[in-house]
């Protein structure tokens, strides 16, 4: 099967882009920044505590890196019914940081908050195809 996710290409300071698109978890949408170097999808501790309170989060051992800080700790936690688009997924087992730096660069550029990034995890088990001409990610599952 063949799914598409739009996508919102914005020019940040007229020099760049950034990529994001939307999810939904259960019926909430959420806004998440694709990042092909990232090498997890992770959503922000946050906003996902302030919109799904009742979400159960495990605490781990490990430091997370990446995303423009240091080792942060982290936390993890199973999404029941995540969707990419038409592309649903029953459990997904996720990583759940501190990514308020990220948000407030955001918000000194006028732009939506992020409640996470999506990586190369999704990315690559769903064979995404990232088009910039037609702002869709291609996904394909069995």
């Amino acid at each position: 099967m063949r799914y598409l996710l739009p996508l919102e290409i914005t020019s940040i300071q007229g020099d760049g882009f950034h990529v994001f698109t939307n999810l939904k978890l259960g019926r909430k949408k959420l806004r998440l920044l694709v990042d092909t170097g990232a090498s997890r999808t992770v959503f922000d501790l946050n906003r996902i505590q302030q919109r799904f309170p009742d979400l159960e989060l495990q605490e781990i051992d490990r430091l997370s890196t990446g995303l423009g800080a240091s080792a942060v700790p982290g936390k993890s936690a199973e999404l029941l019914g995540l969707s990419l688009g038409d592309l649903k997924l029953t459990y997904y087992q996720t990583m759940i940081l501190d990514l308020s730096h990220v948000n407030k660069s955001y918000t000194e550029l006028k732009l939506p908050e992020v409640d996470g990034v999506l990586g190369s995890d999704l990315l690559s088990r769903f064979k995404a195809v990232i088009d910039y001409r037609k702002s869709l990610i291609t996904l394909r599952s069995k």
